[in-house]
Formats: C-alpha cells, sequence, structure tokens
C-alpha cells in the first residue's frame, strides 16, 4: 500500500438506536465516531435512479484504510469526511468491508454517496 495516497482524514461512525428516554420510548438514533485514521477515496460508478418521481445520483466509492483491529468496521456504518478548505461534509454508507488478498495490510470499503440527501 502507499502511505502518501492516504490523504484524507476521515471518520467512521455507527449508529446507536439502543437509548431510551424517561418513558422508555426509543430516542432518535444517533451516529458515534469510533475510528478516525487517513484515507484513499476514489470514485468507482454512478447511475440515476428513479424514485419517489425523480432522478437520484447514486455514486459508488472505494475508500481503502490502514488494516486495523482496533475496532469492527462493518456494513450499515457510515464514513465522514469534511474537506479541509471549503468546509463541505461528505458522508459515505458502507456496503462492504474487505480485507485485500487477506493480508491484513489494508481495508477496502466500498460505500456509496446519494447526492442532494445531505
Amino acid at each position: 500500500m502507499d502511505s502518501g495516497k492516504l490523504n484524507r482524514r476521515i471518520q467512521i461512525q455507527t449508529q446507536s438506536t439502543d437509548q431510551l428516554d424517561n418513558f422508555q420510548q426509543p430516542l432518535p438514533a444517533t451516529w458515534q465516531t469510533i475510528y478516525t485514521c487517513w484515507a484513499n477515496i476514489d470514485i468507482q460508478n454512478s447511475q440515476l435512479i428513479y424514485s419517489t418521481a425523480e432522478f437520484i445520483s447514486k455514486i459508488a466509492y472505494r475508500i481503502t484504510i490502514r488494516w486495523t483491529s482496533s475496532v469492527i468496521i462493518s456494513a450499515k456504518q457510515q464514513i465522514v469526511y469534511t474537506e479541509p478548505t471549503t468546509g463541505v461534509v461528505h458522508t459515505y454508507v458502507i456496503q462492504a468491508v474487505l480485507n485485500t488478498d487477506q493480508a491484513n495490510k489494508e481495508m477496502v470499503l466500498m460505500a456509496y454517496d446519494l447526492a442532494g440527501e445531505e
């Protein structure tokens, strides 16, 4: 893995849904950062999806990070990346986690970003 390509600081977040209010009703889910690391973000493909009477652009990303055993990364978690120069926040939903060649050197997170849902 070329460490020079890991040039974006990301946060991996998980959703907590098991909290209850005083009346034992579930609270809205919140996202908590569980891991912060450097990554490389590449666009894999894009497509237009027709949903609820409009077209939505769905873009798939390949996000590469160093392999870690300190945290469990899984599908349905999200990645947050804030561009340092503009402050634009990108949120990606993880679809799959791959351990490249089972070598424990890098992890590839296949994720998507639904444009317009921010």
